[in-house]
């Protein structure tokens, strides 16, 4: 049976997302998604969204529910490529959409040689091995985006991140049990 999930906010909030099957996937929570974007309030309307390790690619819709122009999502899964051309298609968002079916790591300079514009950038990497420190340090070093106008990190407690990174400082650290959120923008 398919697992689904619910989009939180905004243009097609309580419009049902298939999620993947996937027991590597940690689809972000509803909650921790409308808090997000409680949090980014107007912020996301207009602007251009990353999604790195996009999983389900929940948090790229909540963005374009909210108004997001458009959305690239990451994600090395098969599995969870097909998801999110599957929600992609079903809400007709394709035009404002992009899936890059490769490792979030190894295509960040790729881009960034591409000159792809974006303004908003979320993370939400395992829980395993500081993988969101080190997509943190990625995301700071690259020419992604100039300078960022938000990242936004999903992350375990257990994975502290730093107050600043090269050119990103965080502003806001929310938690919400073992879930932890940092929004970071240019100093």
């Amino acid at each position: 049976m398919d697992k689904y999930m619910r989009i939180a906010t905004g243009e097609f909030k309580g419009r049902i997302l298939k999620m993947p099957k996937s027991k590597l996937v940690r689809p972000t929570r509803e909650m921790v998604r409308k808090a997000i974007f409680d949090v980014l309030g107007d912020f996301i309307a207009g602007k251009e969204v990353l999604d790195l390790f996009s999983g389900s690619g929940a948090l790229g819709f909540e963005a374009l529910s909210c108004g997001a122009k458009c959305v690239t999502f990451v994600e090395k899964m098969f599995a969870c490529q097909k998801v999110i051309r599957e929600n992609m298609l079903m809400l007709k968002l394709e035009p404002r959409c992009r899936i890059i079916g490769r490792d979030a790591f190894s295509v960040l300079p790729e881009l960034a040689k591409q000159n792809m514009s974006c303004k908003v950038i979320f993370a939400d990497p395992p829980y395993a091995g500081e993988l969101a420190k080190k997509c943190l340090l990625e995301i700071s070093n690259c020419d992604i985006i100039r300078p960022p106008e938000m990242v936004i990190i999903e992350h375990c407690k257990d994975d502290e991140l730093p107050d600043s990174c090269n050119i990103l400082t965080r502003w806001q650290l929310k938690k919400y049990g073992d879930t932890f959120v940092s929004f970071y923008t240019p100093d």
